[in-house]
């Protein structure tokens, strides 16, 4: 089994007393895909950079490194080439950057979210941020999606899949193609599973998602945060099915 922690990352000690984070970003060997992980730092999703003709971004941090952020995914791709920002749910780690990547693209790229927290994302809503102790910007999506739609990330058709549970807003992306799942938080590597004790957040919906991520073939696991996996992505999500399971 083998999976990858992406820990490349070094500090710069560059302001007195403080440290500058460096970040650096993992490439991926998906057979015709171009899959980079930005592995997120303290609070901060991960950040996913895809290739290819339609070049996405999928979740963008708390927005408090987006700089730094930024810098490095111009070293994948033309920030003014990104299409898509993709996020994965409505909390504050996930789409706080969200803006900032817009603005970087020129506004060219469009916003991707489930279709139930459109209102909310537009208002600037988030409870999640102010136990961050961070504030939204409101947050215009362009593309609400539902279950079962259909999208191209990168050069690869993509399912959307609804997985409530750790928020109303959780989104899966699964290429049948490829066995790759972006699972949010809904599935983090080595059978973790996001919380459900947030407000939106609920234990029954959670189980039925694992359920249904379980009956998935997946080779490439790529969570919201932590580690990804390469090869063996299926044990960990039966091994999160297992973990929750135990809880009843």
């Amino acid at each position: 089994m083998t999976f990858n922690c992406c820990y490349s990352l070094i500090f710069n000690k560059i302001f007195p007393q403080k440290f500058r984070y460096t970040y650096f970003f993992t490439r991926h060997i998906v057979p015709s895909m171009d899959i980079f992980t930005i592995p997120g730092r303290e609070y901060d999703s991960n950040v996913y950079v895809v290739g290819g003709k339609i070049p996405t971004i999928i979740d963008t941090g708390t927005g408090f490194y987006t700089r730094m952020i930024l810098e490095t995914i111009q070293k994948i791709v033309n920030l003014e080439q990104i299409q898509q920002i993709l996020l994965t749910h409505e909390h504050y780690d996930h789409i706080g950057g969200a803006q900032d990547i817009l603005q970087a693209s020129k506004g060219k790229a469009k916003i991707f979210a489930h279709k139930d927290v459109v209102s909310k994302l537009k208002e600037g809503k988030n409870t999640f941020a102010e136990m961050l102790g961070g504030t939204i910007p409101k947050l215009m999506v362009d593309i609400p999606l539902s279950d079962g739609e259909q999208l191209t990330i990168g050069d690869s058709p993509f399912e959307v899949l609804t997985t409530p549970g750790h928020s109303i807003g959780s989104l899966c992306f699964y290429s049948k193609k490829k066995d790759v799942l972006f699972s949010g938080d809904t599935i983090f590597s080595d059978g973790g599973f996001g919380r459900y004790d947030f407000p939106g957040g609920d234990f029954n919906m959670l189980l039925h998602s694992i359920e249904k991520l379980a009956a998935l073939d997946v080779t490439n696991l790529y969570p919201g945060h932590g580690c990804i996996v390469e090869q063996h992505g299926k044990n960990h999500v039966l091994k999160t099915l297992q973990s929750i399971r135990s809880l009843i």
